[in-house]
């Protein structure tokens, strides 16, 4: 069966916000890095799965960026850069906040 939109939004609001709880205690707490790295490869599994059945739009326009921002907060992670991980997480252009647009409508993704 192929996946939906709100299926794979579903799948992602749990560990996304997972992921900016870790982002943000691992900036003040460096013995929390592992559990940053855990969290950006859970996110990333998520995404990297088959983008086929899911429609036109924010999400999959986005798509492309979300797993190249990963790739960067995982380099930063790696060099000791918490901070740097957290400022690609929450960039205003490019972060995590269009997939705040990508999965809007769908339970648990609101713009607050």
């Amino acid at each position: 069966m192929a996946e939906t939109l709100e299926q794979r939004c579903d799948r992602l609001r749990e560990p996304v916000t997972e992921l900016v709880g870790v982002s943000i205690s691992a900036t003040l707490r460096p013995q929390d890095l592992p559990e940053l790295m855990r969290a950006i490869a859970a996110v990333r599994e998520i995404l990297s799965d088959d983008p086929s059945s899911i429609p036109p739009g924010p999400f999959l326009d986005w798509l492309p960026t979300a797993l190249r921002n990963l790739a960067r907060m995982e380099e930063a992670v790696t060099s000791g850069d918490p901070a740097t991980s957290y400022a690609i997480l929450t960039d205003q252009h490019d972060g995590f906040i269009r997939l705040t647009d990508g999965c809007a409508g769908f339970p648990g993704w609101a713009r607050v």
